[in-house]
């Protein structure tokens, strides 16, 4: 108990650490890009015809974007300490209230991607496992290095092509309904699938190869019986582990799937913030995904001591 503890502890350290690297790095180069920060405010809240000089050097004395950038950042970083995250500079909204928002599809958009992925991956690299080097297993591996290798744009073009256009069974963007739901997500979901899919098989081959694996076959127990009463729990920790690396690549790719279908995401908040130089938005959105990544990373430590006897018992010795 008092090893978890410690591993919360320093899992919270990192996560404060990084969330502030991240969005600090976000600052500095939203304010390093070319442009007008309040020029782009002003477009962003009144548009291109009803933007003129005067509009935006009020904007610029309102949200005080005529302090130095150290300044502004130190202001910054102090209501940050008082978990106030500051508000939209277009919308006026609490930055908090937005992230909120947005993060509850992106949270429900991910999930259903992970879930795809799972009921893809599990028995395709299951069954590669049980028959390593034979044809389907050859097969797939080709598969999973196209499909890993196809940008996730490409395939969510091709998805609406095929479902969207050609059969019209799936609308093509938006959030409405569960019908929404399901082209963004099999857009994640299969490039996800490619990655699982070829660890599952290699851990499946390792613990197959393991010594109180073929020890039960000796005992004349079935295949089947051994796998799945033995197997697959061994084989599940480098699965998880994966897994959890795979979030990286989720928030990597719903920037770009939630912007192609339109899906109110924490990805296409930022972009949009970035595009109308929203800062207080990339910030607290950079500083949530920084907490994301650590959050992971703590739950997949605490998921593979609680599945593997032998670590859990080294960390109560030590």
């Amino acid at each position: 108990m008092v090893k978890i503890v410690k591993i919360l502890r320093t899992h919270l350290f990192h996560g404060v650490a990084v969330g502030l690297v991240v969005s600090s790095l976000s600052f500095v180069v939203v304010n390093l890009s070319q442009g007008d920060t309040a020029l782009e405010i002003a477009i962003a809240r009144h548009g291109t015809t009803l933007t003129n000089e005067a509009l935006v050097e009020q904007i610029r004395i309102e949200e005080k974007l005529d302090q130095s950038l150290w300044i502004q950042y130190a202001r910054w970083i102090g209501r940050t300490f008082t978990f106030d995250l500051g508000r939209s500079l277009v919308s006026k909204e609490k930055v908090v209230d937005l992230l909120l928002y947005h993060f509850r599809h992106t949270l429900v958009l991910s999930l259903a991607a992970m879930l795809i992925s799972l009921i893809i991956a599990l028995p395709w690299g299951i069954f590669c496992g049980i028959y390593p080097g034979g044809s389907f297993d050859n097969i797939s591996g080709l598969v999973s290095s196209a499909l890993v290798a196809v940008p996730s744009f490409v395939t969510g073009i091709l998805l609406i092509l095929a479902l969207s256009i050609k059969l019209q069974w799936l609308p093509v963007a938006g959030f409405f309904t569960l019908r929404h739901l399901v082209l963004p997500a099999a857009t994640l979901g299969i490039g996800l699938a490619a990655f699982s899919s070829r660890v599952v098989a290699t851990a499946i081959v390792d613990v197959r190869k393991a010594f109180f694996y073929q020890f039960a076959r000796m005992k004349g127990l079935t295949e089947t019986r051994v796998l799945f009463g033995h197997g697959i729990k061994n084989a599940s920790i480098p699965v998880i582990t994966f897994i959890g690396l795979q979030t990286a690549h989720l928030l990597d790719g719903v920037v770009v799937v939630e912007t192609l279908f339109a899906w109110p995401g924490i990805g296409k908040l930022i972009l949009d913030s970035i595009l109308a130089r929203d800062i207080p938005v990339v910030q607290g959105a950079g500083l949530l995904i920084g907490f994301i990544y650590v959050a992971v990373n703590a739950t997949v430590d605490l998921i593979c001591i609680a599945l593997d006897p032998c670590r859990r018992d080294l960390e109560a010795i030590q």
